[in-house]
C-alpha cells in the first residue's frame, strides 16, 4: 500500500513539474520575446508597440504598461524635435534681423578707416573697434546660418577625390604666421605623398581651420601645435594637438554640444561662440567620418578625425 501511495506521489509530483516546466518554458518565451521586441521598438526611437500573445493576465499587464511608456516617450520625443525646431528657426530668424542693421554699422566703419578719413587717432581707435566687434557678430551669425542648414539638412556637400595631405599643408600655411606671432611651435606629419578620400574640400577645409583656431584660443599656454596625417584601418586618421589648458574627463563629451564653451564667459582669454567645434562635428559626419578629443590638461589634447572611406584612384 505504501509503495502504492509512493508511486502515485510520485507520479503527481512528476505530472505538476512537466506543467509548470511547460508553463515555466512558455513564460520565459513570451518575456523574451516582449524584451526583444522592446528593444527593436527602442532602436527606432520607441515609434513601434509591443504585440505579445498570452493568457498570462500579468504578462498582459506587463505589455500594457511597456506599450504606454513607450507612446509616452514617442510623444515626448515628437515634442523635444517640434521645440529644437522652433528653437532652430528663432536663431535663423534672429539672426537674419540682426544681420542687416550689423552689415550696414559695418560698412560705415569700413567707409571711416579708408585711408583718405583723416580721423584724429582717438576716434579711430574707437572706429576699428566698432569694425572689429561688428564683424566678429556678423562672423557668429554666418555660423548659426551654417549650423541651421546642417541641422535641417539643407546644406549642400560635393563628394570628389580630395588629396588630404594637401588641404592639410595649405591650411596650416594659411596659419602659419599668426601661430608664430602667439609663439607656437609647430610640427607637422603629413606624408609627401597623396592620400585621397571622398569629400568636400571646402568642407575638410573648414574642419581643419576651426580645430587650428581652437587650438590657437585654447592651447595658447602650451604653444605648441601639432598636425598628422597617417592611414589607419582603412581609413585616413587626421590628429591636431595642442598642450594647452585642455579638457578635463567628464566634459570631453560636452565640447561638441551647440553653445557648449566650458568656460567662464567674463575671460576674454578663452571667449568663443561655442559653435565652432558643434560645426565641425556635423561637417566630419556629413562626410561619413568621426571625430573625438582624449585631453590631459597642460600636457596633451588631441582632436582625432577618422575617415573611413579612403580611396586609391
Amino acid at each position: 500500500m505504501k509503495l502504492v501511495i509512493c508511486l502515485a506521489a510520485g507520479s503527481l509530483f512528476a505530472a505538476l513539474f512537466i506543467v509548470y516546466f511547460y508553463k515555466y518554458r512558455k513564460l520565459s518565451g513570451q518575456l523574451e520575446d516582449l524584451n526583444n521586441q522592446l528593444d527593436e521598438s527602442l532602436k527606432k526611437g520607441g515609434e513601434d508597440s509591443v504585440l505579445v500573445y498570452s493568457d498570462e493576465p500579468a504578462v498582459r499587464q506587463l505589455a500594457a504598461r511597456v506599450n504606454r511608456l513607450l507612446e509616452l516617450q514617442g510623444s515626448l520625443t515628437a515634442r523635444a524635435r517640434l521645440q529644437e525646431e522652433r528653437e532652430r528657426r528663432m536663431l535663423v530668424n534672429i539672426s537674419h534681423d540682426l544681420k542687416t542693421p550689423l552689415t550696414v554699422v559695418y560698412g560705415y566703419a569700413e567707409m571711416l578707416l579708408a585711408p583718405e578719413q583723416s580721423l584724429a587717432p582717438a576716434v579711430r581707435t574707437k572706429v576699428e573697434k566698432i569694425y572689429a566687434k561688428t564683424r566678429d557678430v556678423l562672423d557668429m551669425l554666418l555660423l548659426f546660418f551654417d549650423l541651421a542648414k546642417m541641422e535641417s539638412g539643407e546644406l549642400q556637400m560635393e563628394k570628389a577625390k580630395i588629396d588630404v595631405c594637401e588641404i592639410c599643408r595649405s591650411e596650416l600655411a594659411g596659419y602659419y604666421e599668426m601661430l608664430q606671432d602667439a609663439g607656437f611651435t609647430v610640427e607637422a606629419s603629413i606624408p609627401e605623398e597623396e592620400l585621397y578620400m571622398s569629400g568636400d574640400a571646402q568642407a575638410m577645409k573648414r574642419i581643419l581651420g576651426n580645430l587650428i583656431q581652437n587650438a590657437l584660443r585654447y592651447g595658447a599656454d602650451g604653444r605648441y601645435l601639432g598636425i598628422s596625417v597617417a592611414r589607419e584601418d582603412r581609413g585616413l586618421a587626421i590628429r591636431v594637438t595642442d598642450r594647452g589648458k585642455g579638457i578635463v574627463e567628464e566634459n570631453q563629451d560636452k565640447i561638441f554640444e551647440r553653445l557648449t564653451t566650458l568656460e567662464d564667459s567674463r575671460n576674454k582669454k578663452y571667449q568663443g561662440s561655442g559653435l565652432g567645434l558643434t560645426i565641425t562635428k556635423r561637417l566630419t559626419e556629413a562626410m561619413g567620418g568621426s571625430i573625438r578629443v582624449k585631453s590631459r590638461p597642460y600636457r596633451e589634447t588631441v582632436f582625432t578625425l577618422f575617415f573611413p572611406q579612403d580611396v586609391q584612384m
